[in-house]
């Protein structure tokens, strides 16, 4: 039976769509022109023909574009030929739009919004949307990757938008690797005949990489002990014997990862024995989960992230982590029951697992793969299953676990849901107190403690404490960043501030919290590649590095410079990716996207300048007139007090290529400049000065009756009240802090003023 006919006013569907719409199979609103050829520009070719787009014409151009046989004589186009090559054409740019669409996913439109933010103010300063970020790029083999909110290049996008917006097109906004994620292809090269005949190295040799590797790995793997797995390798590499046997995997992955550290002269050292001791792996392996194939594909996931070949590290850390969870690695209750060696060796492997996989969830925005929820030492509140009550009963002295666990939590809670709250931060705050005052113990745990009489910890714990601080920091940047975000967004885009009281001081304090967590992470990362010996590939510093750079350039559009030291950090940053980007391709693009950033940054700087300086000397010129413009040859009458200028002076050619916002001026300019600046009664003279700059009197005294009293000078040696002094006795008046009007986490601690654990080396 057919269906009865719809009314045209009940229709969901338009009745007719255009023949672009058609042929491109999308959604068309019927109207001529239709939006999308709108969007396009194309509003002559939306043609609405009366029966379904022939199919011949994309026959013909499939023909056309077929080899042709060299005989036969090329005939001239007939006109529907031209159409059919013209149709060719438009479709290829069609495609090409919708290549540019689907990069860019979320488009120019931020997060939704929810409808209680138009109605209540305060909800929009007590919480702030993560904005849209996830979108689509391409690898090196051209296929499109995700990247989810919380990575660092959806981030750079942001940035992209909103600089677009403050100053234009830049070399930011154009860059032509935008949609791209850089990712390193490495040629198959068969191994040399030295190699073929003598894989494994020379005692020393071996011992020489041992030591890059537990230099390069301190504080992100932590999966042998370091005497144990120097002595079983120096004992494998004289042993003609055990070739193949399952731990040569192990040990060729080991050696590949110290030679990758060493010296880029060592790159095509470290892919052989990364390719060998990956086929071992893979072979022996892949069907039959232990411990030893948990510990392979993770020195494979650190390799390819070291390589800069982070998709691939990602899909293989799935086979070691699904490996960890048939093994019941994640629950410590079951690692109990092993022997003690068993057991650290289990605890080892996890906490591994768990610092890869976060890593690349946070820098990649994709879920992670491991939690510590239900898995023996961290529960769920059973009655609300809310991590405000969460319990940790079990590996609660690692300081690494413990970072990871709040990791995770800003994760899930944060960039899952797409908002963040005060009053989540406010939860959250309290990890980081109880992190921070139990970070002597966490630091024991995983032997990253000073040890008893040494005047100076060792470069190997120098470089653990570096990656541990540094997931500190970026933790609290991931954490505070969709506040720098609002902040920002909302000074660039000129909305008016929130309503002054504690809502606007809060979102201040986090703003800056993001900032100063940044600045800190440049510290860190600028004593440690200044340390002699240092391995010449960090990815987490690199990364560290590149996440506090483009913060610090971000937060200067909110003009948060005039606060914090953001240029000399900036370039802080950029010194330390030149470093960096010796041996690491990866580092040499973030140096790039650093370096784009700053110099919009500049460029910010000199039209925020140029504008205030613009508005200033417009009051000035008010009062005193302007010789120079030209405009005063046209005014039939001298400026007085009581007129104002027609128009903004605006002859300087430096200040007229700087888009300006007329209407600030023009509103400021409907009232007399003399009743604008200067407030008084009507019959009274104002303030009066000496010539020296004193102040005579108040013009609320229109008779004069002598100058005002001295104010009160302390005697010789005597301070004012201590109370009004600041405490370093600088004279500054002491001004509560931020802080006090709303207790967050500290960034510096009680214990990192009086014994700061993360000294560096040389400092």
């Amino acid at each position: 039976m057919p269906r009865p006919r719809v009314k045209d006013e009940d229709r969901k569907r338009v009745s007719r769509a255009c023949d672009t719409c058609k042929r491109r199979k999308e959604k068309c609103d019927g109207q001529h022109p239709c939006l999308l050829c709108k969007r396009r520009g194309r509003e002559p070719e939306c043609v609405f023909s009366d029966g379904l787009a022939k199919r011949a014409s994309t026959s013909t151009s499939t023909a056309s574009r077929q080899p042709q046989d060299n005989s036969a004589e090329p005939e001239a186009p007939s006109p529907a030929q031209s159409m059919t090559l013209r149709d060719a054409l438009n479709e290829s740019n069609d495609a090409e739009i919708a290549i540019e669409s689907l990069l860019t996913l979320s488009g120019s439109r931020s997060a939704p919004k929810s409808p209680q933010y138009d109605r209540d103010p305060d909800a929009l300063i007590s919480r702030a949307p993560v904005p849209k970020l996830a979108r689509l790029l391409r690898d090196g083999r051209g296929k499109f990757i995700f990247v989810g909110d919380s990575s660092n290049l959806a981030f750079v996008q942001n940035i992209r938008r909103l600089v677009k917006v403050d100053i234009g097109e830049c070399q930011l906004t154009s860059d032509p690797l935008r949609h791209a994620m850089v990712e390193v292809i490495p040629p198959h090269k068969a191994p040399t005949p030295q190699q073929a005949k003598h894989p494994k190295p020379s005692l020393a040799e071996a011992q020489d990489l041992i030591k890059h590797y537990l230099l390069a790995s301190s504080g992100v793997i932590d999966l042998f002990d370091p005497d144990d797995i120097t002595d079983h390798l120096c004992t494998w590499t004289t042993d003609a014997n055990s070739e193949t046997d399952l731990n040569s995997s192990i040990y060729y992955l080991v050696l590949a990862i110290g030679a990758l550290a060493r010296s880029p002269a060592d790159l095509d050292t470290a892919e052989f024995y990364f390719s060998r001791g990956r086929e071992i792996g893979v072979s022996r392996f892949l069907e039959d989960p232990s411990v030893l194939t948990v510990q392979a594909y993770a020195l494979i996931t650190f390799y390819m992230l070291s390589a800069t070949r982070r998709n691939g590290a990602f899909m293989l850390l799935g086979i070691a982590v699904r490996a960890a969870y048939a093994l019941g690695l994640h629950r410590i209750d079951i690692s109990s029951l092993f022997e003690p060696r068993e057991r650290t060796a289990r605890e080892r492997v996890w906490r591994s697992l768990r610092v890869l996989d976060l890593y690349m969830s946070g820098s990649l925005g994709r879920p992670p793969s491991t939690s510590e929820v239900d898995g023996g030492s961290v529960s769920w509140n059973r009655s609300t299953r809310d991590y405000e009550d969460i319990q940790m009963n079990g590996r609660n002295t690692s300081a690494t676990l413990r970072i990871c666990f709040i990791f995770e939590r800003i994760l899930n809670e944060v960039y899952c849901r797409r908002e963040v709250s005060v009053q989540l931060v406010e939860s959250i705050s309290r990890q980081y107190r109880d992190w921070t005052m139990s970070l002597p113990t966490g630091l024991q745990a995983d032997s990253l403690d000073q040890k008893p009489g040494s005047t100076s910890p060792t470069l190997r714990q120098s470089i653990g404490i570096a990656h541990l601080k540094g997931i500190y920091y970026w933790s609290i940047i991931l954490l505070t960043r969709p506040f720098l975000i609002y902040k920002v967004s909302s000074k660039i885009k000129n909305r008016d501030e929130e309503v002054d009281g504690a809502g606007s001081n809060v979102t201040m304090t986090l703003s800056e919290a993001c900032i100063d967590a940044a600045l800190r992470s440049i510290e860190i990362a600028t004593d440690l590649v200044h340390t002699p010996g240092i391995p010449r590939r960090l990815f987490m510093i690199t990364n560290s590095v590149f996440i506090s750079g483009i913060v610090i350039g971000f937060a200067i559009f909110g003009n948060f410079d005039k606060s914090f030291p953001l240029l000399s950090s900036i370039s802080q940053a950029e010194a330390i990716l030149t470093i960096m980007a010796k041996d690491d391709v990866s580092a040499r693009r973030l140096y790039t996207i650093t370096l784009y950033l700053r110099l919009a940054a500049i460029e910010h700087i000199k039209k925020r300048d140029q504008i205030q300086m613009q508005r200033r000397r417009q009051d000035i010129h008010n009062i005193f007139g302007d010789p120079i413009n030209k405009d005063n040859t046209r005014r039939s009458a001298p400026s007085t007090g009581d007129q104002t200028p027609s128009q903004p002076l605006m002859d300087d050619p430096a200040v007229n290529n700087v888009p300006f916002n007329f209407d600030a001026i023009d509103a400021m300019d409907t009232q007399p400049p003399w009743q604008l600046r200067f407030e008084m009664e009507a019959d009274g003279r104002g303030p009066v000065l000496t010539t020296s700059g004193a102040l005579a009197y108040t013009g609320d005294d229109p008779n004069g009756s002598g100058p005002l009293p001295g104010l009160p000078q302390p005697e010789f040696g005597q301070l004012p009240d201590n109370d009004y002094l600041s405490p370093d006795g600088s004279g500054i008046p002491s001004l509560p802090s931020y802080a006090e009007e709303f207790p967050l986490f500290s960034i510096m601690t009680e214990f990192d003023q009086t014994a700061d654990p993360f000294a560096m080396l040389g400092t």
